[in-house]
């Protein structure tokens, strides 16, 4: 898989307007609520217009879910010609765990993330942009995948499946121990739901 090229000038500026954007989202969802938030409050706490909110955003649920992107990514180029379902859900786990290895890594990252699922716990339309946002990403990298290693579609989504399963399980998890007062590595937990996962599959 190739190295992605450095980001320019532009495109950092337009990621660094992002990140802005999803800190005001954040704090206005913390302080009042998905319900109680507009994105005039959020365009005006970010300092950008609303006409800059919706080229970046799209939506106020949106706009906290910038992180995600480089999930879609890694995934994107996953699995080689005559890869089986093991062999692919395999390589995405891969993928998945290289990213949370990076994201454990980065701090600033780790904490908007953190934020994310624990809103997501109570807030159910953050909830279903996140659904919705899943379902979408797996349409476009699945028969992406599918067509690159020659593989039904149906199978790609069943290894993706899988893998997601395991991904969404961590990362509630994860929200869930730090609520608790643990702290835990995103990498180590992972591979604990995997074999939590594996041992119900096979009893």
């Amino acid at each position: 898989m190739s190295t992605p090229a450095a980001p320019g000038l532009r495109d950092r500026r337009r990621r660094e307007t992002a990140l802005e954007i999803c800190a005001a989202a954040l704090d206005l969802f913390e302080e009042k609520g998905v319900a109680g938030t507009t994105v005039d409050e959020i365009a005006a706490r970010a300092g950008v217009s609303p006409r800059t909110f919706f080229r970046l955003a799209g939506s106020k649920e949106d706009a906290v879910f910038i992180d995600d992107d480089r999930f879609v990514t890694a995934v994107t180029g996953a699995g080689r010609p005559g890869d089986d379902i093991a062999a692919l859900a395999a390589g995405l786990r891969a993928v998945f765990a290289r990213e949370l290895e990076n994201l454990d890594a980065d701090s600033e990252a780790r904490e908007r993330y953190l934020r994310v699922r624990r809103l997501i716990g109570h807030e159910p339309s953050l909830l279903g942009a996140a659904i919705r946002r899943e379902i979408t990403a797996s349409d476009l990298f699945v028969a992406e995948i599918a067509e690159r290693i020659g593989r039904p579609e149906a199978d790609v989504r069943a290894a993706a499946g899988l893998t997601a399963l395991e991904m969404r399980t961590t990362l509630d998890e994860w929200a869930r121990c730090h609520d608790r007062g643990e702290a835990r590595s995103l990498v180590d937990l992972h591979r604990d739901v995997r074999e939590m996962l594996a041992r119900a599959a096979s009893a």
